[in-house]
């Protein structure tokens, strides 16, 4: 072999030993995780105070049940990674793990997830639910149902079972943390995703806004039957003729009219008003609102 030869055999040697370092390096690319718990915070768990209704009711769950799955993470280039778990969990129970996502590429990431009725492969939380609950709601298709008790001072005590048939996409959520949109998966680390629930939602007296919203409970109380709310009686209430306990036109504490504004939606009951109202209840790391697609 000449000396040319042998210079051209010690190229292609170091050539290839380059490609594979080259090869190796892009491997061993830093990836990071993302962990997904959901929460429905002091709302679903410690109640909502008198202070925040207009009409002087404080609320209390024993149970907040949500439906929901198909947790979906999409980065800016389209890569998509979904966990297909689905899940019935307790959120007035405390925070609860959802999944995990493992090996993403570091970068920011839109989120999305879907709020539907349990299906046949939807997973228990442990000691949270049971295979009743999950009959009930897939029968009635519920994707939440709500229990607890209603008090104001000088009227007494109701109680409440309440479920809402909501199947929705929730995406293109602002993170609540910093305003921004999506997540930040980060190399060689883990990024936490929470869906929070808003339980005041299903209290709200207008649809299609976050501001100027009161919470009341007049119009919800005057449904009960024997102490009881249902979502059947909560259908008895025609939004544009709210009554009383007693039949009559249903007055706030000044002696007007209590009004239900559903701004672009079509509700004509209380019922239907409500689960338009909690659609979006969902949101990431505490207030990051989502679109809703259907």
């Amino acid at each position: 072999m000449n000396a040319r030869q042998q210079h051209t055999g010690r190229w292609w040697r170091a050539a290839l030993v380059a490609w594979a370092l080259a090869g190796a390096a892009c491997d061993n690319v830093a990836t990071g995780d993302v962990k997904v718990t959901m929460s429905g915070g002091d709302g679903t768990q410690r109640g909502l105070p008198d202070t925040l209704f207009e009409d002087g009711w404080s609320i209390q769950f024993t149970r907040y049940l949500v439906s929901l799955g198909d947790f979906t993470l999409t980065s800016v280039s389209g890569e998509v990674h979904t966990s297909h778990r689905h899940v019935l969990v307790d959120v007035q129970k405390g925070d609860v793990p959802l999944t995990e996502l493992k090996g993403l590429p570091p970068g920011r990431w839109d989120v999305g997830f879907r709020l539907s009725p349990p299906r046949e492969e939807t997973e228990l939380a442990d000691g949270q639910v049971s295979a009743d609950d999950v009959a009930m709601m897939r029968e009635r298709g519920f994707s939440y149902f709500v229990e607890g008790r209603a008090v104001k001072a000088g009227v007494g005590v109701l109680t409440f079972r309440m479920g809402f048939p909501v199947d929705a996409r929730m995406q293109d959520c602002i993170n609540g943390v910093d305003g921004t949109r999506g997540i930040i998966v980060p190399e060689s680390s883990v990024a936490e995703a929470e869906v929070t629930i808003h339980a005041e939602h299903m209290f709200y007296d207008r649809l299609g806004t976050h501001q100027g919203v009161k919470l009341r409970f007049d119009a919800i109380a005057a449904t009960a039957e024997a102490g009881v709310i249902t979502p059947e009686r909560l259908a008895s209430q025609q939004l544009t003729d709210l009554r009383d306990a007693e039949g009559q036109e249903l007055r706030d504490a000044d002696g007007k009219p209590v009004v239900y504004l559903p701004g672009a939606y079509d509700v004509k009951t209380l019922q239907e008003f409500i689960t338009q109202s909690i659609v979006d209840q969902a949101h990431l790391n505490g207030g990051g609102v989502c679109t809703v697609a259907r």
